[in-house]
């Protein structure tokens, strides 16, 4: 399961380098980014100049979903994706933080 509960996150942080391997693909593009831990996802992604899909940026409308493919994260709030969903490795980029040190996302396969 892709996602850590609350108090887990502390434990899992500790000890871990704070930047993120990223790898990510979008509309048939593979990138690579680093990405700080303090932010979210979705920021780490705009600020890398990447256009990735975004709309309220408080997990209610999931215009950010995507899928993880590798690694371990957090969702800060989640008001539209279901366990269901979560299973199946989908997660909002807008308040995604990471909880491991190399995720890899896709756009385009959820």
């Amino acid at each position: 399961m892709p996602l850590k509960e609350e108090t887990q996150l502390a434990e899992i942080q500790d000890g871990q380098s704070e930047n993120v391997e990223v790898t990510l693909t979008l509309q048939g593009d593979t990138k690579h980014i680093q990405w700080d831990k303090q932010i979210p996802l979705l920021d780490a992604l705009l600020k890398a100049g990447i256009e990735a899909p975004y709309s309220c940026c408080r997990g209610t409308c999931g215009t950010c979903v995507c899928k993880l493919e590798e690694g371990e994260v957090h969702l800060k709030r989640n008001f539209i994706l279901s366990e269901a969903h979560i299973q199946q490795g989908l997660i909002l980029a807008c308040v995604s933080v990471s909880v491991s040190d190399h995720i890899k996302i896709n756009y385009d396969e959820f």
